[in-house]
């Protein structure tokens, strides 16, 4: 009987050191795999970069420019002039670049009129502000050296990564228009281009 006890306790200790040892084996095959990471989402000023880069403008006929545009990256403004003559224009040639590295496309563009401001004195002011009324022409189309030459900007136009469009404002008094007796000034003549992410 004896014998037999000792034959199950060596059984005994047998079956706990494979019990032991299929446990050490099973965790030697089993394995975790980490991967950890940080992202850091670029804000806007690292890639994104659509601006004014340049405009300059000159006259034909009469016209002058009393104030040439005051420019940012975002805003071409104090452009002043005077138109004195029918036929009397100011062409401004724009540069817009994106200079970041995504793609942009132009997801609006309006022009609108501006208003109004009759200088003289007396009963003319009327009929000055009626000759003058929506007679201004105020046109942008793209430069020669654009794709689109002479076409004007619409909507979905790109504007990829790196690439300058040339556009050209053009401000006309008409040849068939005639000229009020006192000034009249017309402010407040805008353009809004608005790109977005292509």
């Amino acid at each position: 009987m004896q014998k037999n006890e000792k034959t199950k306790n060596i059984l005994l200790v047998v079956l706990l050191v494979f019990l032991v040892a299929l446990s050490i084996a099973y965790a030697t095959l089993t394995q975790y795999l980490y991967i950890n990471s940080q992202a850091t989402i670029a804000g806007q000023s690292a890639g994104w970069n659509v601006q004014f880069t340049a405009a300059t403008c000159h006259t034909t006929g009469s016209a002058s420019i009393t104030h040439d545009f005051t420019i940012t990256s975002t805003n071409l403004s104090d452009l002043a002039y005077k138109l004195a003559a029918p036929g009397d224009s100011v062409v401004c040639n724009i540069k817009v670049t994106n200079s970041g590295v995504i793609s942009a496309k132009l997801s609006a563009f309006i022009i609108q009129d501006g208003s109004l401001t009759y200088t003289g004195t007396g009963s003319n002011k009327t009929a000055d502000e009626n000759l003058v009324s929506g007679k201004v022409q105020h046109s942008i189309v793209y430069g020669a050296g654009d794709l689109k030459a002479g076409q004007a900007p619409s909507v979905d136009d790109p504007l990829p990564a790196g690439l300058t469009r040339d556009l050209v404002l053009t401000i006309t008094y008409p040849s068939n228009a005639q000229l009020p007796d006192n000034d009249v000034v017309v402010t407040g003549l805008r353009t809004t281009f608005l790109y977005s992410q292509n």
